[in-house]
């Protein structure tokens, strides 16, 4: 014990007085905690994945900070919970559609604005930005240099994978500027890791930060033609595998003084079926508060400096991210603004520190004493619901309910789990018995909401205008008549798609074979996966 904590304190102290590192962060789209094959997913296979964590640390109890996208995604760039920043929607949550009015407010302070300020980064954003399309909120408005990605979910717009929408074509942004309208999702992660790799590779001798924002594993689970049904876990599979495919990429030459975050922005959407992920053993999935909806995978890795191959079990947050990022580039965080985010690096360096004592769980925005935006608080091992409800996939029957899936239930008194003996949450505490727990989680509640006081206007609902479309083509139709407006290419309508194969036990040998994938990712990149 004292051999690591000395090891701790030296790791701190280099941290502390050498180089910044350069910045990844790898966020992934509607991953669950059950589908890395290092998390014990029976069929999908995630070898880079796999290997960062075996060269870094796992958290086993990483919550997002939110359990939707738009609300997540400004927790981690922003250190603060997104009710603080007006990014939650009404009390039930909400994100920006592809015609939003509001974004990421401009008086919120991004991680990429401060490094490129104070600490000399140079800044790209790539891939789901989904915090306003708007041009005075897309990321080079927000501290990055440089921008290449859809500024919004991968289902929110038509596209050769997905035609079942009036939104307009799906947009590819290069900064500002449409370069694809639909764009060609059969080689978009190659354009991005193609993008990443340069950008690597032109800041050799600069500081850097890289925030690659896959649109995996949203539906509707495009992938290229090399990894098109390489999955046992189907299309899905072929969608993280393609994700991992490019975590791989992007990791080969990157400089080993790299502080590299790996988590999600929400879990599964399990109302897509086997189009959705998985959350292993927790209940439920994206767009609840449950186990499921919230916690995620989450990897750090740092050669050198953060030990490898290890689990930490504090309880952390996406808003973290912001927290850790500043600490460890030296760069001073605001400090007119209460930041929820903690620095993470000492309890990534000794597994005894706990940086938080509890974590508030939010569904929205609240308003009013019955239409609270705080439906559970989590404190040490214990969890508290005090309002819930159900996503269509899994709400008949599981929990004896009989009020409709999306309809919250109130709990009074509320909803108790030991998430370490019971982390599915299957078995409710007695609310008698455990008295002194519910005081005391009861406590920090109030606390809390009193140190909130009233929410800032909040941007999601401020609504769509169809004014504020991103469109490349006004009046496309007068060249491409069969084509809805804002049509730049129409070839990208017509592209071969990947056909899910249906499998019979005829044509098992079609499954997935890591051996022969190894050997074929051997033969493309002269290197083996593992």
């Amino acid at each position: 014990k004292r051999r690591t904590m000395w090891g701790a304190l030296l790791a701190l102290a280099a941290v502390a007085s050498g180089e910044p590192p350069n910045i990844l962060v790898l966020f992934a789209d509607d991953m669950g905690y059950g589908d890395l094959s290092i998390q014990g997913h029976p069929t999908i296979e995630t070898p880079n994945l796999d290997a960062l964590a075996m060269g870094g640390v796992r958290f086993t109890q990483w919550y997002s900070a939110f359990h939707i996208c738009s609300p997540s995604r400004a927790a981690m760039m922003t250190g603060r919970l997104p009710v603080r920043t007006g990014v939650s929607g009404d009390w039930t949550g909400g994100v920006f559609s592809s015609t939003a009015v509001g974004g990421l407010p401009s008086s919120e302070v991004t991680w990429a604005e401060l490094l490129g300020r104070s600490g000399g980064y140079r800044t790209l954003c790539i891939g789901k930005w989904h915090l306003g399309q708007r041009e005075a909120f897309l990321p080079r408005q927000r501290g990055f240099d440089e921008y290449l990605g859809i500024p919004y979910s991968v289902d929110m717009g038509q596209s050769a994978w997905r035609g079942d929408t009036t939104q307009p074509p799906l947009p590819l942004l290069a900064n500002e500027t449409v370069i694809e309208q639909p764009v060609d999702l059969n080689s978009l992660t190659d354009k991005y890791v193609t993008k990443a790799r340069a950008f690597v590779s032109a800041n050799e001798t600069r500081r850097f930060a890289l925030y690659m924002a896959f649109s995996h594993v949203h539906v509707p689970d495009f992938v290229s033609p090399r990894f098109c049904n390489t999955s046992a876990r189907g299309r899905y599979g072929d969608a993280v595998a393609e994700l991992d495919w490019a975590v791989g990429e992007i990791m080969r030459d990157l400089p080993s003084h790299t502080l590299t975050f790996f988590t999600s922005d929400n879990g599964p959407w399990l109302v897509e079926q086997t189009a959705g992920g998985s959350a292993g053993l927790f209940f439920e999935g994206k767009t609840t508060t449950f186990e499921g909806g919230i916690r995620e995978p989450a990897i750090l890795h740092w050669p050198g400096v953060i030990p490898a191959g290890q689990r930490r079990h504090a309880l952390a947050s996406t808003c973290d991210v912001f927290a850790t990022i500043l600490a460890v580039a030296g760069v001073d965080p605001p400090s007119d603004r209460i930041l929820d985010g903690r620095d993470l690096m000492p309890a990534v360096l000794d597994q005894s520190v706990e940086v938080r004592d509890c974590l508030f769980i939010y569904k929205g925005r609240p308003s009013s004493s019955t239409t609270p935006g705080l439906w559970a608080v989590r404190c040490g091992r214990y969890k508290a619901h005090y309002v819930t409800s159900y996503s269509p996939a899994s709400c008949e029957g599981s929990r004896n309910e009989t009020d409709a899936c999306n309809t919250p239930i109130f709990h009074d008194p509320p909803l108790l789990f030991d998430l370490d003996a019971d982390p599915s949450e299957k078995w409710p505490l007695d609310p008698v018995a455990y008295a002194d727990q519910l005081d005391a989680l009861a406590a920090a509640k109030r606390l809390h909401e009193l140190q909130l006081g009233t929410p800032p206007p909040d941007q999601i609902m401020l609504g769509s205008d169809p004014a504020f479309a991103v469109c490349g083509c006004p009046n496309s139709t007068l060249l491409y008549p069969s084509y809805p407006n804002c049509t730049c290419n129409p070839d990208n309508f017509q592209l071969a798609i990947c056909a899910p194969l249906d499998l019979t036990h005829d044509d098992a040998s079609r499954f997935f074979d890591p051996a022969a994938y190894a050997d074929a990712f051997e033969a493309d990149h002269g290197w083996r996966p593992f």
